[in-house]
């Protein structure tokens, strides 16, 4: 039985490549916070430009949970997002939620400002405080003069 060099040497190749991939997985993927215990905070925004289901919820600048679902409210016609926390976050039931960008090419995401209340939502509760997306065309046209 011949050995060809060529095939066992890009069968190594394959080999490291797989377990690079593994290891890049295990670093990126926090396998023990999907243990977690987890709820989730409804909120109802006019215009969610540029938010998509897995977009990040933010507090401060800190990730702290991330857009499970979004749905349209069929007698309202407002976009109803469903937010998906950790359990270690609790915000006061005055909390504002509202849709940013990251600059001027950057993504959007949805923005959690704490109120001051001693009343904390709970699990599948609203957060009736919002402010939808701004448009940065209709922005300058404002400030162009629009007629």
């Amino acid at each position: 039985m011949k050995v060809n060099l060529i095939e066992v040497f890009l069968g190594l190749i394959v080999v490291f490549v797989s377990i690079g991939f593994l290891v890049l997985l295990y670093i990126k993927v926090d396998f023990f916070s999907l243990k977690d215990e987890r709820f989730s905070l409804t909120a109802r925004f006019d215009n969610i430009n540029g938010i998509l289901t897995g977009s990040s919820v933010k507090m401060s600048g800190v990730d702290i949970g991330s857009v499970k679902k979004i749905d349209i409210d069929l007698t309202t016609f407002e976009a109803v997002i469903t937010m998906d926390f950790k359990n270690k976050y609790n915000f006061p039931d005055d909390s504002e939620a509202s849709i940013q960008t990251d600059g001027l090419l950057g993504g959007s995401y949805v923005s959690i400002i704490p109120g001051g209340s001693d009343v904390f939502l709970s699990d599948k509760q609203e957060i009736t405080f919002t402010q939808g997306s701004t448009s940065l065309i209709n922005l300058m046209l404002k400030f162009a003069g629009d007629k």
